[in-house]
């Protein structure tokens, strides 16, 4: 056999162990057909493909660089080095080099698909699109093109459109495990979970070992408060991918939400060392110094995070907030405006800004900000307020109201009824002892108790306009701090007791006007205005007295429990 023979003889055994993916001895194949017959492009180019489908990068370019040298015009060598370019995460070459086979073929479908993820690995996600629609312009079933173009979109912030091109990839290709992990990402985002959790927990059953999808899974498990499991998905994250800074920074996340401020720090800190330039991590690190009140600590990893992301919402909000408790309060003005620029909540910014006197004063605090405020300090309320609060107010309005009730079988409506405090000081007093209170984590502290007989999760004004005189007790401890106007609370109030029935409620105190809104985003209310909303909804006032409530920043709050019956 001549070399000629023997070489075209070792170039198809190479082909057809090519075929059946055995590329190991395909490159044996080839190059021993490259030592019969040394600069054979075909040779050189099936080379170049073997080496990279084995991720011999490196010698896989030289080949394919060898061929382009010899014929610019080769699509195969070309792809080969687009792909090495890929992997070597220069992606400004490989869309150089895509854009090469386009102009000589533009009709291969993958290389709009390979081209469209170096654009998006560039941050350029509008034009990916383009790409993946080009792509799927020559080929409507390329399952991988839906689920690329899927993350672009998702990228891009437009959800719905990414969660439909994840469900054609999954029509086309129900095992593909990327793209139940983007349909996952996506409802997160969109705030769903409980579907995100579901599409997660699929991709992971596909590929156990995507450290992307435990990520993703921790998340949705934070977003639904549970805590323990989220922080499991964490660690097995980390513990597949250890320099996997975002996994870290969802454990310090969870952490700082369970108020555990050390391993919180401890876990934004490992993040940051992994990506310093992580913006959300400094955003973490201020969060844990504004819960332990460290608020200079706060306000430098605020500023921090701003200075690598200037549209962090949450950091321009902790940065007002910050200022706030410091009494800087042009500049606190100055934090939450930028936040309403940037997007933020408008009615919390507005409330925020009201009470530093720059809006209008609101007549209550924002229901979600109410709801979002205790059911993240659920769990550590009672121990806050008892001990660092030195909160009295529960005990002195039960001892004002025995006073004036001689019944132990009352009917009591508990408002605002938090985690139960001050029902557990009236349950002896009541045959029946009623609970409201917006805030779902609350409540389930109160349900723990086994002292209520009724508890509902809704509005108060709302809850009490639905009664129709059937409690002889009505007590808001510490509930009109969140509600300034209480010209709807008065009446729907009498609606509620019957005759005769008690109003018992305290307020801090304030002698401007009406009610106040002061910077601890509190309400007071005068004893004025009391006695005139009393007089209006037929209430007798049996006592009104100055009383310190509580403590807050190292000075006493003083407020007034009120007494009064229903005429």
């Amino acid at each position: 056999m001549s070399e000629s023979e023997n070489a075209k003889k070792l170039f198809f055994e190479a082909l057809a162990l090519m075929d059946s993916s055995n590329f190991r001895d395909a490159e044996l194949r080839l190059r021993d057909a490259l030592r019969v017959a040394p600069g054979q492009v075909s040779v050189l180019t099936n080379l170049s493909i073997a080496l990279m489908q084995q991720n011999k990068t490196v010698e896989a370019r030289e080949y394919a660089e060898t061929v382009i040298a010899l014929n610019s015009k080769s699509i195969e060598a070309l792809l080969v080095l687009a792909d090495c370019q890929t992997h070597d995460e220069n992606f400004m070459a490989a869309l150089a080099t895509y854009d090469k086979i386009v102009a000589l073929d533009p009709g291969i479908a993958e290389v709009h698909n390979n081209r469209g993820i170096a654009l998006d690995r560039l941050g350029r996600h509008a034009d990916a699109v383009d790409s993946y629609d080009r792509a799927l312009m020559l080929n409507s079933d390329f399952g991988n093109a839906h689920m690329n173009r899927g993350n672009a979109l998702h990228h891009l912030g437009r959800q719905d459109e990414a969660l439909a091109a994840y469900d054609r990839a999954l029509a086309l290709v129900p095992d593909l495990a990327e793209a139940w992990l983007g349909r996952g990402n996506a409802l997160c985002d969109i705030n769903r979970p409980e579907d995100a959790l579901a599409a997660y927990d699929r991709t992971l059953a596909l590929s156990h070992d995507l450290a992307h999808a435990w990520l993703g899974r921790g998340n949705a498990l934070s977003k639904l408060k549970r805590y323990d499991e989220a922080l499991a998905a964490y660690k097995t994250a980390v513990a597949l991918k250890p320099d996997f800074a975002e996994a870290w920074l969802g454990r310090g996340n969870a952490h700082c939400d369970l108020k555990q401020h050390d391993e919180a720090l401890a876990a934004f800190d490992r993040a940051l060392a992994l990506l310093p330039n992580l913006a959300a991590a400094w955003l973490g690190r201020g969060n844990v110094f504004h819960d332990r009140k460290s608020f200079v600590d706060a306000l430098t990893a605020y500023d921090q995070a701003l200075a690598l992301d200037p549209g962090l919402v949450g950091a321009c909000i902790g940065r007002g907030d910050s200022l706030r408790f410091l009494k800087r309060m042009p500049e606190s003005i100055a934090a939450y405006r930028q936040a309403l620029k940037l997007g933020g909540d408008p009615e919390s910014i507005k409330f925020y800004l009201a009470a530093l006197g720059a809006e209008p004063l609101p007549a209550a605090s924002p229901e979600r900000f109410v709801a979002n405020l205790f059911d993240a300090y659920a769990d550590n309320f009672e121990r806050d307020l008892v001990e660092n609060l030195k909160y009295q107010t529960p005990g002195l309005l039960v001892d004002a109201i025995k006073r004036h009730v001689s019944s132990t079988a009352l009917a009591i409506l508990d408002m605002g009824c938090g985690t139960g405090l001050m029902g557990e000081l009236v349950r002896p007093i009541g045959r029946t002892l009623t609970g409201v209170d917006l805030s779902a984590n609350m409540l389930e502290k109160a349900r723990q108790r086994q002292i209520y007989d009724h508890l509902f999760c809704c509005d108060l004004t709302q809850f009490l306009q639905t009664q129709d005189k059937i409690f002889d007790l009505a007590i808001a401890a510490d509930v009109f701090v969140y509600l300034g106007d209480l010209s709807q609370v008065f009446p729907a109030v009498r609606r509620s007791l019957r005759t005769g029935g008690l109003f018992c409620f305290s307020v801090e105190a304030t002698d401007e006007g009406d009610f106040t809104l002061r910077s601890t985003l509190r309400y007071a209310h005068s004893i004025g205005y009391l006695r005139k909303l009393a007089e209006q909804h037929r209430f007798i006032v049996e006592t009104i007295r100055p009383q310190v409530i509580r403590r807050d920043a190292g000075a006493n709050i003083d407020g007034y429990l009120a007494v009064m019956r229903s005429s």
